[in-house]
């Protein structure tokens, strides 16, 4: 039914991507479609699926990607005539998509009004085109730039019946860093739920500390609600192979013995169990949106939460290498001159720099951008005083309040 479009994915990430399932992950790319191909290395080229799902008449959904092109009725994927049917298919990799192209039945056999006459075609969560027109069409072809692993074409028509002889997916496949090693940290931009228990804030899941003893070190806490949660959104998207639970040990551990734990709505662990003081859940999927819900009455207690995957490498032109998070002064700075603070990002702060001719740039704060031709006087301190999100990239982290993430111009 389909084939590997590229050779260079490794058996250990096949492995991986074969279990990729229902809902997906997408990230916007800001860059014109040509440049994001260029820094993948590829050219545009058709993307494969792996399977696919419809509203009803499930069987027949593959009928829209065994590529035989057929516009009869028993050779197309078809749903009953219902409201707001859908069709959903899964890449066999997570690719940057450029162009979604759909192939309609022929109109000779067309019994029931089409819905594809109002359709929104999705690359995972983001939007591609909403179609709307009196008229239906036979084939038509769709611009949709953006990361993702599932694409859904979804009618806005109350009764219709969905009809879909082919869909192709044209773009490129993403790379991820070390699938040829052991799955390393994810980590964690931010964090939410759905309420706090004193000082049991969410971000102390992800803070490094698995100290079960909630009085010694605040674990994430809600207070006694109905069915309780935390989320929290990793920095890149990421193909996740496992998640580690801490939960807390000086009471209330029975909080976790039923929940679902969930990457981008679908379920990693559907737990009922005895109380655990540390617990490995596999969560094969790519996502980036984690999400832990319980399925009681009853207060959660997070001390800890540890994901482990690899992320997505996002494309881009800059060359430069990161060296750590730098502890500045306002009297005495490490970088000596300042040369921006309007919406910053690694690769803006990087380019201003090299322009500049500075060896060394750093972000702070999350809109400055400093520059330099040495650095590191008041001494290199831990990731985590680096963790304000740029501002116009919230997926980096552009230093603290007075510290510098510090790169090097290559």
């Amino acid at each position: 039914m389909s084939r590997m479009s590229q050779p260079w994915v490794s058996h250990l990430l096949l492995t991986v991507l074969l279990l990729l399932c229902r809902y997906a992950s997408a990230v916007k790319l800001h860059k014109p479609r040509s440049e994001v191909l260029s820094l993948l290395g590829e050219q545009e080229g058709r993307l494969y699926f792996g399977n696919c799902e419809q509203s009803s008449g499930r069987s027949s959904c593959v009928f829209a990607i065994d590529e035989s092109y057929n516009q009869e009725p028993t050779q197309c994927a078809v749903t009953s005539l219902e409201g707001k049917p859908w069709w959903m298919g899964v890449l066999e990799t997570p690719a940057y998509i450029t162009k979604i192209t759909l192939l309609n039945i022929d109109q000779l056999y067309r019994s029931h009004p089409d819905a594809l006459r109002a359709v929104t075609i999705m690359a995972g969560d983001d939007v591609c085109f909403r179609y709307e027109s009196d008229e239906s069409f036979v084939k038509r072809s769709f611009p949709c730039d953006t990361v993702a692993d599932q694409i859904v074409i979804r009618s806005r028509m109350d009764s219709a019946a969905l009809t879909l002889c082919d869909v192709t997916v044209y773009g490129a496949p993403i790379r991820f860093r070390g699938v040829v090693d052991d799955a390393g940290p994810l980590r964690v931009q931010w964090c939410q739920q759905s309420s706090v228990s004193g000082n049991g804030y969410c971000e102390n899941a992800f803070d490094g500390d698995a100290n079960s003893n909630h009085n010694a070190r605040p674990c994430a806490v809600t207070i006694d609600e109905a069915t309780p949660w935390m989320s929290a959104r990793l920095e890149i998207p990421s193909l996740v192979t496992e998640i580690k639970i801490f939960n807390r040990a000086d009471c209330c551990g029975d909080g976790l013995n039923q929940f679902l734990l969930t990457l981008d709505n679908r379920v990693c662990a559907d737990y009922e169990g005895a109380t655990f003081e540390s617990k490995y859940f596999p969560c094969k999927f790519f996502g980036d949106r984690l999400r832990i819900k319980s399925k009681k009455n009853r207060a959660i207690s997070v001390c800890e939460m540890q994901v482990l995957g690899y992320p997505m490498e996002l494309p881009r032109d800059a060359k430069f290498k990161a060296l750590g998070c730098y502890k500045d002064n306002h009297k005495d700075r490490d970088l000596g001159q300042l040369v921006s603070s309007i919406l910053m990002s690694h690769e803006k702060c990087y380019s201003i720099c090299k322009r500049l001719g500075l060896k060394y740039f750093g972000v702070q704060g999350g809109a400055h951008c400093w520059g330099g031709s040495t650095y590191g006087k008041h001494g290199k301190v831990d990731e985590k005083k680096c963790s304000i999100p740029c501002e116009d990239n919230e997926r980096q982290r552009c230093g603290g309040s007075i510290f510098n993430n510090i790169f090097e111009v290559l």
